[in-house]
C-alpha cells in the first residue's frame, strides 16, 4: 500500500511541476511513478502465480513451501529499477529524446529498452526461486 501512496504523491508533485514550470513534460511522464508501481506489481503477481503453480505441480510428490522471512527483496528492488529504466527509455522513444543525464542508461535505443525489459522480468524468477522451495519442509512457518 505504501508503494501506491508514494506513487500517487510523486504523480501529484510531478503534475504540479508540469503545470507550473516544466510544461514540456507529457502526461505519460507525469504518471510514470504510477505506471512503474502498477507494471511492476502486475509482473510480480503474474510471475509469482506461474512460479507457484510450476513448483506445486511440477514437483513429483514433493511439497512446495514458502519461506516466511523476507530476505530476497534485493531482487525486487533491482527488478523495479530495471523496470523504471525500461519505462523511461520507452517513453523517450515514443516522445522523442530529451537532454537528460542518465549515465548511458537513457540512450533511447531499442536494444537497451529490450535489455532492461528482460532484466526486469528476469529478477522475478530469481526472487520467487528464493521464496518458494520444493521439498524443503524445514522452512515452513506455521
Amino acid at each position: 500500500m505504501l508503494g501506491f501512496s508514494l506513487a500517487g504523491f510523486l504523480c501529484a508533485a510531478l503534475a504540479v511541476l508540469k503545470l507550473t514550470s516544466e510544461g514540456h513534460w507529457s502526461w505519460w511522464r507525469v504518471l510514470l511513478p504510477l505506471w512503474l508501481v502498477l507494471g511492476h506489481n502486475i509482473l510480480y503477481v503474474t510471475v509469482g502465480l506461474v512460479w507457484i503453480y510450476l513448483a506445486e505441480y511440477g514437483a513429483k510428490g514433493q511439497e512446495a513451501t514458502i519461506r516466511q522471512d523476507h530476505d530476497p527483496y534485493g531482487y525486487q528492488l533491482g527488478g523495479m529499477l530495471c523496470f523504471f529504466i525500461f519505462l523511461d527509455n520507452l517513453l523517450k522513444q515514443i516522445e522523442g529524446p530529451r537532454n537528460t543525464v542518465w549515465f548511458g542508461f537513457s540512450s533511447v535505443r531499442w536494444g537497451l529498452i529490450l535489455v532492461f525489459g528482460i532484466l526486469s522480468v528476469a529478477c522475478q524468477p530469481l526472487y520467487w526461486s528464493d521464496v518458494v522451495r520444493v521439498g524443503d519442509r524445514g522452512t515452513r512457518g506455521e
